[in-house]
């Protein structure tokens, strides 16, 4: 139990310090690098978090993105709602391919891959996927990697272009 605790508070005093500085992914990335370094650097046991927590993580997480739904969204029309399946598809697609590769070469395996190389924020994902028996830190990390990665290129990309 000394172990969860610790955790959580690495993880909350992560969390808060990279939602203060404005670090790409706040308060998400600052609490999983928080509680990461901690059962890096501080503890050899590995421990698996409590069911009920990871339910409640759950449930967490669906609420805070239900709770960003309005009348608004919905009239932002059905083109945008079109192009968000387009988007949708093509990144499972290519999601899939990215897997199966992985999965093929011995990196991971199949279930890890797909939620890895799936569109989504690697919170959610990785919650998901712990939840369907994948390896939620691996998941977390390639999410991880992917989102601070287009944080720093997408708005460069976008300054070179609008430049131009």
């Amino acid at each position: 139990m000394n172990t969860i605790i610790w955790t959580t508070i690495w993880g909350t005093i992560g969390g808060l310090l990279a939602w203060k500085i404005g670090f790409p992914g706040g308060a998400a990335v600052g609490a999983m690098l928080g509680s990461g370094i901690y059962n890096l650097i501080a503890t050899q046991i590995h421990f698996d978090m409590p069911v009920p927590i990871e339910i409640g993580a759950q449930i967490a997480v669906g609420v805070v993105v239900g709770s960003t739904f309005s009348h608004e969204l919905l009239e932002s029309g059905i083109s945008v709602f079109m192009w968000g399946l387009i988007g949708a598809f093509t990144y499972l697609l290519v999601g899939f391919i990215l897997a199966w590769i992985a999965s093929r070469l011995g990196y991971l395996t199949f279930g890890t891959a797909l939620f890895s190389f799936s569109p989504g924020g690697f919170t959610g994902m990785s919650i998901i996927a712990g939840a369907e028996g994948a390896d939620p830190a691996k998941v977390s990390l390639i999410h991880f990697t992917r989102v601070v990665l287009l944080f720093i290129i997408v708005p460069l990309m976008v300054r070179f272009l609008a430049m131009r």
